[in-house]
């Protein structure tokens, strides 16, 4: 199933439902249930609990190589990294659009 998100759409968008359409291909939707609820009851807005279950990392960095970003490359997280960074707290602010 696809992800669904409002217009307008932009880079960021698209990449956050990209991303959370990988993480529940990888995850059950059991384990995406209980992503999101750890992630409920999670003070620090740095930890997501989709590292309980999987290396979601890699599938962010999926996410930007297919957008022709490669953070792991020279300068890389210097270059990509802010937006590495607003496209996995959309995607966990939308609660992986599991809801």
């Amino acid at each position: 199933m696809t992800t669904q998100i409002s217009q307008p759409q932009n880079d960021i968008d698209v990449m956050a439902a990209e991303f959370s359409d990988l993480l529940k291909s990888w995850l059950s939707p059991e384990e995406m249930e209980e992503v999101v609820r750890r992630n409920e009851g999670e003070d620090d807005l740095n930890i997501c609990h989709s590292h309980d279950f999987c290396d979601a990392n890699m599938a962010l960095h999926e996410v930007f190589m297919r957008h022709g970003m490669d953070v792991t490359d020279e300068q890389g997280a210097s270059r990509f990294g802010q937006k590495w960074g607003e496209v996995w707290q959309l995607a966990k602010g939308k609660q992986f659009w599991t809801q």
